[in-house]
């Protein structure tokens, strides 16, 4: 097995395209018909604050707006479709060799940081640098590395210490690492006192710099007029922070604000699209509500009691009851889109008789507890819905909120600890080894209860080594079998605009929600 860092994300990995394809030089989201940047301004909605905007610490999706803006990296996924396809950024062409140790990457040439520092091979070791120390979750993507080398100012040659089929997903991946200007990098190095200056500056490559940020009340982004690339749509992008939905509903019905990207939950979405007023938006994503069983359970720990239990549930009716129109169901037991569906499907199937037996069997006289963090309207929906299931079989459950600060702490009772959790995660980027690993190992950071199939583990460590799909295959069907975990829905990435805002369909990342390509949107002619 592969030695590899801990992955602290709430990722995971899919790239089925081939690691030695390379890419043309053409411009990511490029279209001769885009409108240029004029003097418009688009107004789009924080909800209830963010994390800090800084390039190596933003880990959890919406602050990527920010980011992604005004930072690029070599790689990325082209937007506006759900199979995930690489694409060059400031890189134009890549490669790998034979094992996955040696990638090798031509540079873009022309672009400039936002300083005004030239964009050459010597910002790839600095940057890679930096995000090792910073040292928060996104720095595993870089871990592996063992040397950067630069033959010359458009070429970089990286050398990883093992084989790792997944690392040009990482690099394309929304929280990859991305390029810093070498000059800012001197001028504000890596300290642990009070307030880092990237915290609300940037020193990217990016269609948009970072313009007025008050912490927690507003952000402003601005169009960059020395971009590499086709000029962004809008000249100004504001964020300002609104506290809670019914804020941004009235808000977006007054055409006070332009955007609201993701947050809304079944009942907001299915409001907004009856507004004729407004455009709606509803794509898919890696996102993959799953249910969780909790190894030490009293009650559901005993393998045979824990398969009948996970195959008296109807899925297929818990997801579109619990989340209506902003996901679906699923059969698969990977997020959509990271392996063949023809062997990533769920091996257990519905018994409708299974509950009640259960009721009248080896369930009888226990209580089923479903833990949800309080801060996800999906896990409370698919938890409360599942307990009152459960109920009219004959099976006592109990649907309990946990805190942000608790949640966690109160997974890792072992027997003490609810039976079931619900928990909405995405994989950090398109390939299969950081969902694997991450939620179906131990090691992996959202193993949350911290169940194990050793046989699973083992085929995930070798398949990343050289992208074997029949091996993660496998993997997939030990871990329906086991009954530990089952994938519930595919969550949509929902998006609501004014109906003059255009450019939303090409700008959807298909790895994760609540983030768009700012820069391809534009006033609709």
């Amino acid at each position: 097995m592969s030695l590899r860092p801990l992955a602290l994300s709430a990722s995971a990995v899919a790239l089925l395209t081939a690691l030695t394809a390379c890419s043309g030089g053409a411009t990511p989201g490029a279209d001769a018909d885009t409108p240029s940047s004029g003097s418009a301004t688009l107004k789009v909605a924080f909800l209830g604050g963010i994390s800090t905007p800084d390039p190596d610490t933003a880990y959890d999706g919406p602050e990527l707006n920010l980011v992604n803006s005004a930072y690029e990296g070599l790689l990325a996924y082209k937007p506006g479709q759900a199979d995930p396809e690489l694409e060059g950024v400031l890189a134009t062409d890549w490669s790998a060799n034979d094992d996955n140790t040696v990638f090798t990457f031509t540079l873009r040439d022309g672009v400039t940081f936002h300083d005004g520092t030239p964009f050459t091979s010597a910002a790839v070791a600095a940057s890679f640098q930096r995000r090792t120390d910073v040292g928060e979750g996104p720095s595993y993507m870089v871990a592996g590395v063992k040397k950067v080398a630069t033959p010359s100012d458009d070429e970089v040659v990286i050398t990883l210490k093992y084989p790792n089929s997944s690392f040009l997903a990482l690099l394309a991946s929304p929280f990859g690492p991305k390029m810093i200007s070498p000059t800012a990098l001197k001028e504000h190095p890596v300290s642990d006192q009070g307030t880092d200056w990237f915290d609300s500056h940037d020193a990217g490559t990016g269609p948009y710099t970072y313009g007025d940020f008050h912490e927690g009340v507003s952000y402003e982004l601005d169009a960059y007029d020395d971009y590499w690339g086709t000029k962004p749509g809008y000249s100004e992008i504001d964020f300002p922070v609104v506290a809670d939905m019914s804020t941004v509903q009235l808000q977006m019905k007054s055409g006070d604000l332009d955007a609201v990207i993701g947050y809304a939950d079944d009942t907001t979405y299915d409001d907004f699209t009856q507004d004729s007023d407004l455009a709606t938006y509803a794509f898919s994503s890696m996102q993959t509500p799953t249910m969780f069983v909790n190894p030490q359970s009293a009650a559901l720990g005993d393998d045979a009691t824990r398969k009948a239990f996970v195959s008296g549930i109807d899925f297929a009716d818990l997801a579109t009851s619990s989340l209506g129109s902003t996901a679906e169901p699923t059969t698969e037991v990977f997020p959509k889109n990271l392996l063949p569906s023809d062997v990533d499907q769920q091996v257990i199937q519905y018994d409708s008789g299974a509950l009640a037996s259960l009721a009248d069997g080896a369930l009888s006289g226990k209580t089923i507890t479903i833990g949800y963090p309080a801060s996800s309207p999906s896990g409370k929906s698919l938890s409360d819905h599942l307990a009152a299931t459960l109920n009219g079989a004959g099976i006592d459950a109990k649907s309990v909120s946990f805190g942000s600060g608790t949640y966690y702490s109160a997974l890792a009772k072992g027997a003490d600890a609810p039976d079931i959790t619900f928990f909405s995660g995405f994989p950090d980027t398109a390939h299969p080894d950081s969902w694997g690993y991450v939620f179906y190992t131990p090691d992996g950071g959202l193993d949350l209860f911290g169940a194990e199939v050793p046989e699973a583990t083992k085929l995930l460590g070798e398949a990343v080594e050289d992208d074997d799909i029949a091996k993660y295959g496998q993997a997939a069907e030990l871990v329906s079998e086991s009954a530990y975990w089952y994938s519930v829905a595919t969550s949509l990435g929902t998006v609501v605009t004014q109906k003059d805002v255009g450019g939303v369909e090409d700008s959807w990342n298909p790895v994760i929600t609540g983030v768009l390509d700012l820069d391809l949107l534009h006033p609709e002619s």
